[in-house]
């Protein structure tokens, strides 16, 4: 089942597992119990190609210039 993301107007956001047949119907809010419209969110994409670890811990080695020359692969 996905996860929606949804906001409670006196609560504040929160997120909801429903099946795709709900998908536009409103849910209740955990704290309060209203019912709540869904929130328009930027869909997921998946893993990212790219991680945060500085360059030294991956092996890579720094380059002091812009890299588009013939001694950079």
């Amino acid at each position: 089942m996905p996860s929606y993301d949804f906001a409670c107007e006196r609560c504040g956001p929160f997120v909801a597992r429903r099946a795709l047949a709900q998908f536009d119907q409103p849910a209740p809010c955990p704290a309060c119990g209203a019912q709540s419209r869904r929130a328009l969110t930027v869909p997921a994409s998946g893993p990212t190609r790219r991680r945060a670890a500085p360059a030294e811990d991956a092996g890579y080695r720094r380059l002091a210039h812009g890299g588009a020359c013939p001694c950079c692969p």
